[in-house]
């Protein structure tokens, strides 16, 4: 698999994680559904910030060379 496929996979899994989280955190369907723009930028910024520092710290300590 490529590299695209799997950036598209955990998209499209992350917006399934959001909606849901979303519905269940929020007593009604409206303002549920109007957190969710919001709460999918938040979570991939913060996966994204979460594989960046894991990428450093690898680079830092963990690389062989």
């Amino acid at each position: 698999m490529s590299l695209v496929q799997h950036v598209l996979y955990f998209l499209v899994l992350s917006f399934a994680i959001v909606v849901m989280s979303a519905f269940y955190s929020e007593p009604d369907d409206g303002p549920a559904l109007h957190s969710i723009p919001r709460r999918y930028v938040v979570f991939v910024a913060a996966c994204g910030l979460v594989a960046g520092i894991m990428l450093l710290l690898e680079r830092l300590f963990a690389s062989v060379s």
